[in-house]
């Protein structure tokens, strides 16, 4: 990305932070608050950008959660084809409260994040994956409540 002769009313802005501002941009675009597009961002997340000084004011945690519990709602939905939102967020919850699901986990240092410490699995093709979904759907289905980690963290 290169914002060299780019003019926004009156004045040519600072280079580098408009190039902070599109990277921002496009991290927040890609991995927090992603669609169903793959190739558009949502302009929206510009508004939050606007003033750099202003970035830590934000919940961005937070607003990645709920982005991704309405876009649960949405994928629940009759004719829904996809699920979008931070799905490596999705992924780590489900491997903290569902131990039939969790891969081997790493030790790691208690500042690192903790959905490193997963070591992911091989993703299948073809009908080892349609053999890997019919079986998880069927764990789902005889999921019980022992099954559960209901506290993860205590």
């Amino acid at each position: 990305m290169h914002a060299e002769g780019l003019l926004v009313r009156g004045g040519e802005l600072k280079i580098k932070e408009i190039e902070v501002q599109c990277y921002l941009f496009v991290l927040l675009g890609s991995t927090l608050f992603v669609d169903k597009s793959r190739d558009r961002l949502r302009p929206a997340i510009n508004l939050f950008l606007k003033d750099h000084r202003r970035l830590t004011d934000y919940a961005w945690g937070a607003g990645a959660l709920a982005y991704l519990y309405r876009q649960l709602g949405v994928a629940t939905r009759a004719g829904s084809k996809g699920l979008c939102g931070c799905l490596t967020l999705l992924q780590a919850w489900i491997y903290e409260y569902f131990p039939l699901f969790r891969p081997s986990q790493l030790p790691q240092s208690p500042d690192a994040p903790r959905a490193s410490s997963w070591i992911s699995p091989r993703l299948p093709d073809g009908d080892e994956a349609r053999q890997r979904l019919a079986r998880y759907r069927q764990l789902l289905d005889e999921l019980s409540a022992d099954d559960v980690t209901w506290t993860p963290y205590g």
